[in-house]
């Protein structure tokens, strides 16, 4: 008997024997479709036991159970395969088994040390503590591991294993519905234009891969836009023609504290370097503030105000002093400012207001930009709706952080064109003339 498979040329490099596969990108790029026939390929050549997995499977319908089946009857292979209610059953001994890692602990995920294949669909909500527990556990000899996503945030484990520090032997391929060849006959095709006319954001999440702007997400989308407007690059350097940089704050107890440093521009802001850390208190902080200026190559007497938490006042880093006080111990108290209090929800519109006037240097804020993506409200399981407050997680560090900064910018606006400093340069090329002069002079108290 012979099958014909049609996979996909930017899938191919799947074929081959590894240790680890992952295939991530948008809708249509057929990754699912590959895993699935690949799966039951395996099995009707040689007895081969499959698990197929997701974070999160309440029944058999969350499953990929109905994907399989379909394939089997794609292949003309019904008569070697049953598929019963909760597994497949194959050739030679073969199994396909259905579980949710949220079924599994320590003492029962051994069940799967026999397996030749875990394949995790929908990987991009699988928890780091799910992918410590699943690696070790497959231990068969030529066992491989399967993961397939629709990419979300960067911090996402299946992300970070595979695209941060990918391990060895392993393949990783990038797939979008450009990359299928049999995707313009479908009638997803025309979903997909009528998506990007509808909503290009969503549309670059859903259809080609971007990180994405979940429903419950604050300030993803106004990222996604800066990035595809061109606001973060490399290019985004502190002017020393312009105004002192600025940093604004978010200081948690026992927690992480998050840096955002600002600089005034004409029509909008600068935003030239995120830094964040946790278990370092203001005796670590003031000098590692100093040295990003000097390493951003901003000189120290360039810094105007840092802009601590409203309730700065009130914690402290495991000492007998408020924040504040030891912030102006270190930098004197003209140099330390305290972000008015206000309700969540305006901190977030003053946020949503002020990033679009906003330019962000694209290494230095990289893992700030990372936490506004993944900045999200809290999920209210009893009434099935978001909250209105945001889930409290690294995340909510750096977007504090810069909500507050972004409350500062909004309260006082950027310099206007005549507040920067001019400068009467000599040469064959200058065109400033007496009148600009007189024009420009500062004026007398009192005179007009």
């Amino acid at each position: 008997m012979t099958l014909r498979l049609e996979v996909p040329r930017k899938l191919k490099p799947l074929l081959q024997r590894a240790r680890y596969k992952g295939a991530y990108g948008g809708r249509g790029g057929a990754k699912s479709h590959f895993f699935a026939e690949q799966i039951i390929l395996r099995c009707f050549l040689g007895p081969t036991r499959a698990v197929c997995i997701r974070e999160i499977q309440n029944s058999i319908k969350d499953s990929v159970k109905q994907l399989l089946a379909d394939k089997i009857a794609k292949l003309g292979l019904q008569s070697e395969f049953d598929v019963l209610e909760a597994e497949i059953r194959g050739p030679n001994g073969s199994i396909i088994i259905f579980k949710g890692m949220q079924s599994y602990n320590a003492a029962n995920i051994k069940s799967l040390e026999a397996y030749d294949i875990a394949w995790v669909e929908e990987a991009q909500t699988l928890s780091q503590a799910s992918l410590d527990m699943l690696r070790p556990t497959l231990r068969k000899p030529g066992s491989e591991l399967w993961f397939s996503w629709n990419p979300r945030y960067k911090t996402d484990p299946v992300d970070q294993f595979f695209r941060k520090r990918p391990p060895e032997n392993s393949i990783t391929v990038s797939i979008n519905w450009s990359d299928n060849p049999w995707f313009k006959d479908t009638p997803l095709y025309q979903d997909m234009l009528d998506d990007f006319a509808a909503d290009p954001d969503k549309a670059e999440h859903v259809w080609n891969g971007a990180y994405g702007a979940g429903l419950g997400a604050i300030l993803a989308k106004w990222v996604n836009k800066a990035d595809r407007e061109g606001r973060i690059n490399h290019d985004v350097l502190f002017d020393p023609e312009g105004t002192d940089v600025e940093f604004s704050a978010d200081i948690g107890f026992h927690d992480t504290a998050s840096w955002w440093l600002w600089q005034r521009q004409l029509g909008g802001f600068s935003v030239l370097g995120y830094i964040g850390a946790s278990g370092m208190d203001a005796d670590d902080w003031a000098p590692e503030l100093q040295a990003k200026l000097t390493e951003w190559g901003i000189p120290h007497n360039r810094l105007g105000r840092i802009w601590l938490p409203p309730d700065a006042r009130a914690k402290t880093f495991q000492s007998k002093y408020s924040t504040v006080e030891r912030f102006i111990g270190k930098f004197g108290a003209g140099k330390i400012g305290m972000v008015a209090p206000s309700k969540k929800s305006d901190q977030i519109s003053a946020a949503r207001e002020v990033i679009d006037r906003c330019a962000f240097h694209k290494d230095r804020c990289e893992a700030g930009l990372d936490g506004l993506g993944a900045w999200e409200f809290e999920w209210n399981e009893d009434n099935n709706v978001f909250s209105r407050e945001p889930l409290h997680n690294w995340a909510s560090h750096p977007g504090d952080g810069f909500a507050y900064g972004c409350q500062r910018m909004k309260e006082a606006p950027p310099p206007k064109e005549s507040d920067k400093p001019r400068h009467l340069e000599v040469g064959p090329g200058n065109t400033f003339t007496l009148e600009d002069a007189w024009a420009t002079r500062a004026q007398p108290a009192g005179r007009i």
